[in-house]
């Protein structure tokens, strides 16, 4: 490897969602703005994979109801991905709960 060459690490993001009455409101309001990002972080590979948890009682519904979103990133460093998730409009728009939001370091047992 080249000293120009950056190592990166995978990490997952477990960002559920405010749990007040206006919550699903929030997120259904910026959810396309925050789908055209995702898209885009996507396709320059540094999210890996992302997606939508779900309540138990609609997973199998076609009225699904978000709680939450898991989001798997390639990176060079944890600072990176806290700074994406931060500058998400689910961030800053109060639908990811901020003080239950982890971003953790992923040994994944397979390549992503």
């Amino acid at each position: 490897m080249s000293e120009t060459t950056k190592s990166k690490f995978a990490f997952v993001v477990y960002a559920p969602d405010y749990t007040d009455p206006e919550a699903y409101s929030r997120r259904m309001a910026v959810r396309q703005n925050h789908l055209d990002n995702a898209k885009s972080l996507k396709q320059q590979g540094v999210m890996k994979i992302g997606g939508g948890l779900l309540t138990p009682e609609t997973y199998q519904t076609a009225d699904k109801k978000l709680t939450g979103s898991v989001l798997v990133f390639e990176a060079e460093s944890l600072e990176d991905v806290r700074k994406l998730v931060e500058s998400d409009v689910y961030w800053t728009s109060n639908v990811w709960d901020k003080e239950k939001t982890v971003i953790s370091p992923f040994l994944p047992a397979s390549p992503l």
